[in-house]
């Protein structure tokens, strides 16, 4: 009932308008009506069109470029409305294919990826991130990248790390070559002179188990010292020596935090100790020395740790597949300690030659040695990384 009456009154009004009874107030009042209201502006069509039946001979009361003007408008309002609509519902969509395709395009593979490289370069001893691959679909991406570390001359692979994101939700996994990540690389961080007088145990196995290979063979060795050192300082007691340096293990403050360190021999392997791949990190458009240039070094890694710490999010969500379970990556409290006490070192992974590895037993600052991936001599041939040269 209602809706009738409100029929009737739309038409009683309709035609006081075609008719020319309202008042130039109330015909103006009457326009904007039906230029709001969608029903009003179809019947007054209707109407002028002859659909109208007995009332439409009622228009002729209008002039011809009245009715004109009123049909001009009420089409292109309806013409307007269309287009505004088509337009909108484009605009949505591409925004929509934009933010899948683009935005989260761009965060996976400039961020991301990115932040990957820098945790596997900083809490795997050893190991670098070889070549990449990626795909991206809608609201879905994912880069695969494989893991490699050196032995002697040679890169040799270690694995893979994906990494995969859901809209925004971001997921990582390594999968290692046999399955699992062997631990053999461990390093003790540097504590009172009663510890360093009983290193011994920790230093002989490894040069036992060098002397028994074979002179033509290779080796991964990780040693540790009984202080922090620069890199400076580290270049100099290593400068003697035909050995390549692939990682160190960095002072980040946390270490006198780890659950083992009241024990007072602290040792740390993948997962706990934090470094850095030397050859990984950016140092800008000039090459940097094979050894030396501790300050730019330094440099360059706290630059790095600090745009993880500006990356917390996605540094914790990838990260956490990294470190030990249970293990809080403490990014802003390690970037702190870093900025406030500099970058020291206190172990190192270095790979050549077993007889010069050997060598290293010489060297009283040294408290901890362990041995890691061992292969046939390649020293005095380029890798197939083309990373090294014959000497």
């Amino acid at each position: 009932m209602t809706t009738d009456k409100a029929n009737e009154e739309r038409e009683r009004e309709l035609l006081a308008y075609l008719r020319g009874e309202m008042t130039e107030e109330e015909a103006a009042s009457f326009r904007a009506r039906i230029a709001a209201d969608e029903l009003y502006a179809e019947r007054l069509e209707e109407l002028l069109l002859g659909s109208g039946g007995q009332e439409e001979r009622e228009a002729d009361v209008l002039s011809e470029e009245t009715q004109r003007a009123i049909l001009r408008r009420s089409k292109w309002r309806h013409r307007l409305g269309n287009a505004a609509y088509t337009v909108g519902i484009s605009l949505l969509v591409g925004a929509v294919l934009m933010f899948a395709n683009g935005w989260i395009g761009w965060y996976l593979h400039e961020d991301a990826y990115r932040v990957a490289r820098d945790m596997v370069h900083f809490t795997q001893p050893g190991l670098t991130v070889g070549s990449s691959g990626s795909q991206i679909g809608f609201l879905y991406g994912e880069i695969n990248m494989e893991l490699r570390e050196q032995v002697g001359g040679d890169d040799q692979n270690a694995g893979t790390f994906s990494i995969s994101n859901v809209f925004s939700i971001i997921s990582a996994k390594p999968a290692w070559t046999d399955g699992l990540r062997k631990e053999r690389l461990f390093f003790l961080f540097p504590s009172s002179a009663a510890d360093r007088e009983e290193s011994a145990f920790r230093r002989n196995p490894a040069w036992n188990t060098l002397e028994k290979l074979p002179e033509g063979t290779v080796a991964q060795l990780a040693v540790s010292f009984d202080r922090l050192l620069t890199h400076d300082e580290y270049y100099a007691l290593l400068s003697g020596y035909d050995l390549d340096t692939t990682w160190f293990a960095v002072d980040t403050g946390q270490e006198r935090n780890h659950p083992d360190a009241a024990e007072g021999s602290l040792l740390l392997s993948a997962g706990d100790v934090w470094g850095y791949a030397e050859r990984e990190l950016d140092y800008g458009e000039a090459p940097i020395q094979a050894h030396g240039e501790g300050e730019r070094r330094a440099r360059a890694y706290l630059a790095e740790m600090e745009y993880l710490a500006g990356q917390e999010r996605l540094t914790n969500a990838i990260g956490e597949r990294l470190v030990t379970a249970g293990n809080r990556l403490r990014i802003e409290e390690r970037c702190r300690y870093l900025q406030q006490n500099g970058v020291r070192l206190y172990g190192a992974v270095v790979t050549g030659p077993v007889k010069e590895l050997l060598k290293l037993r010489q060297e009283p600052s040294i408290t901890a040695a362990f041995v890691g991936r061992i292969d046939w001599w390649n020293w005095d041939r380029p890798s197939a990384s083309g990373q090294r040269t014959s000497p």
